[in-house]
């Protein structure tokens, strides 16, 4: 059962991100801040947690894949709805996650042996995406400015995230020569 931890709390991400939409739509930031806290926090436990227990598997990893995938686009589709942030951002970040995940349905599809290993460009994307979400939110807050917080994270996000889908793309190349 302790094995089964780091599954459950990626199932618990996914379940968290409704819970988000409608503290964001009923005007609760602060509560949708501290979620958002929350579920980055358990996407860094449920990996340390697997390696740590042991309990490294292939479920785990696709769990773990969809709830950062399904949390980056619909957090993202949310704060271009909400105009929170620049829209070529927006387009950026959930096209990267899109561009992924269709990479790896189709991979899927033709029994392409896939592995679901970030690489370490996209664990500092993660990274950072994550603090500019909750600075985004946290930014809602009364008597809370991180407007100059916003805008320094803004390019950083997006160099990240170009070069984390700059890195897959050539590695999927790569991939595709050397068969």
């Amino acid at each position: 059962m302790i094995k089964k931890i780091p599954n459950l709390i990626s199932l618990a991400r996914l379940l968290m991100i409704p819970v988000v939409f409608w503290c964001v739509l009923v005007d609760l930031y602060l509560f949708a801040t501290l979620l958002i806290i929350v579920i980055a926090i358990s996407d860094l436990l449920d990996g340390f947690l697997a390696r740590y227990l042991n309990a490294e598997t292939e479920l785990g990893s696709y769990l773990d894949a969809v709830a950062d995938k399904a949390f980056v686009i619909s957090i993202f589709t949310l704060i271009g709805v909400l105009d929170l942030l620049p829209i070529f951002l927006i387009i950026v970040v959930i096209s990267r996650d899109i561009l992924i995940i269709g990479y790896f349905a189709i991979a899927s599809l033709t029994n392409e042996e896939i592995t679901f290993k970030p690489l370490f460009i996209s664990k500092f994307n993660t990274f950072f995406v994550f603090i500019l979400i909750i600075v985004t939110f946290a930014d809602n807050l009364d008597k809370v400015n991180l407007q100059a917080i916003k805008y320094y994270l803004t390019p950083i996000v997006m160099a990240t995230t170009l070069l984390s889908l700059l890195s897959y793309i050539t590695l999927w190349l790569y991939k595709e020569e050397s068969k």
